[in-house]
């Protein structure tokens, strides 16, 4: 109902996504979808707080930090906020969701280098505000990051409510419905874009839900690095090329090599398909191998990312050159 409604007043919110040379859509579609999965994510963190499931800690965590990205999200959608704001704004909803975990897990090695521990929680919030424009950098066409998303809450929350781990287990799946509803809008052709309110709350989240069960044990850092491989093996090889390859590289711009598939076969349901179909066949049964066999996690770690460094490699900014 969220999204119909959107849609209809989408032209006097100005959340239209307007076609240009750096899209690879060619009509102007109406976006910002991505809040209305973050208001039902937020109004279930509401319940389970109010009934006792989420304490206070958590709550704050990922209320507080999923409520400014979907609204800076948001507000990016219709007026474009300037970068170093919208920056600000990143940092801020990360050092934030930082501060209220505790800080990354603590090892024997900051024991012995304070200071170490403090630098490395600073590297962290860069991680996490990479995290979150990495997840916009992969929204680059229909169904992409929303199926992905899927994927994501599908997986990792069934896990977590197969072993009990409540209410992260819930709250996941509950994401994973309404993702896999608005999919239906989102599949190409797409007849409304998740926008900037779908990605910077997705990639918060997922960066603050990876940090809080890794530090919990409850999954290992490896498990989630082999669920969102693709993911993030593009986004860092791309932006690495770009930097090598081309002076403006910090500039918009469509050379992802899901993109320039996408754009060179002019079909966006078989890229989305085809990454879908790596996820599900290739990366999630390496995360079971992952969890099963911990001490080799990090082999199954590389297993899941060489073949997709190849896989940029060749479709990349290389190939878009």
């Amino acid at each position: 109902m969220g999204v119909f409604i959107l849609k209809k007043f989408a032209h006097q919110l100005n959340l239209l996504a307007i076609s240009n040379e750096r899209s690879l859509h060619q009509n102007a579609t109406p976006q910002g979808g991505g809040v209305v999965i973050g208001i039902i994510f937020l109004v279930c963190c509401v319940f389970y707080y109010l009934s006792g499931d989420l304490k206070t800690v958590e709550f704050f965590v990922l209320f507080g930090g999923c409520l400014i990205m979907s609204i800076t999200g948001f507000l990016d959608d219709i007026i474009e906020i300037k970068p170093l704001n919208r920056f600000f704004i990143q940092f801020l909803a990360a050092g934030w969701g930082l501060y209220w975990v505790g800080g990354i897990p603590y090892s024997a090695l900051f024991n012995q280098m304070p200071g170490l521990y403090a630098f490395a929680n600073v590297i962290a919030i860069v991680a996490i505000v990479w995290f979150i424009n990495a997840f916009n950098f992969m929204d680059g066409i229909d169904g992409m990051l929303t199926s992905g998303a899927t994927f994501f809450s599908l997986s990792i929350g069934g896990y977590l409510l197969w072993q009990g781990i409540e209410p992260y287990g819930s709250l996941l799946i509950i994401l994973a419905a309404s993702s896999l509803a608005f999919l239906y809008f989102n599949w190409p052709p797409a007849k409304m874009f998740l926008g900037d309110a779908g990605s910077y709350f997705y990639g918060y989240l997922f960066a603050i839900l990876s940090l809080i069960t890794v530090k919990n044990e409850y999954l290992s850092i490896w498990t989630w690095l082999i669920i969102f491989a693709y993911f993030i093996t593009d986004t860092a090889t791309t932006t690495f090329l770009r930097i090598l390859l081309v002076k403006n590289w910090y500039h918009t711009h469509r050379s992802h090599a899901y993109q320039n598939l996408a754009r060179v076969l002019n079909n966006h349901k078989f890229v989305t398909v085809l990454i879908l179909g790596i996820n599900v066949f290739y990366l999630l049964p390496l995360a079971y191998l992952s969890i099963q066999y911990q001490q080799y996690a990090w082999l199954a770690f590389l297993a899941s990312v060489i073949p997709i460094f190849a896989f940029v490699l060749k479709y990349g900014p290389l190939y878009a050159r």
